[in-house]
């Protein structure tokens, strides 16, 4: 993520870089019980700049081909 953000400053006058992540164990419950639960996880990676000021935003739920 620091390469991302100095390639964003690069070009910006204000750049930020930020992961979130996402995690989720949702169940279902049949006749009072579980009938089944799951693991759910995932990663956002979103970088906002701010150029002639204007802000662009991007988001990627990968960071495979990231600098």
């Amino acid at each position: 993520m620091e390469e991302i953000l100095a390639l964003a400053k690069k070009v910006a006058e204000e750049a930020e870089v930020y992961t979130v992540f996402q995690r989720r164990n949702p169940r279902s419950i049949e006749s009072n019980r579980l009938k089944n639960t799951q693991y759910k996880q995932s990663q956002t990676v979103a970088s906002r700049i701010i150029k002639n000021g204007k802000t662009g935003y991007a988001t990627s739920t990968s960071m495979e081909n990231c600098p």
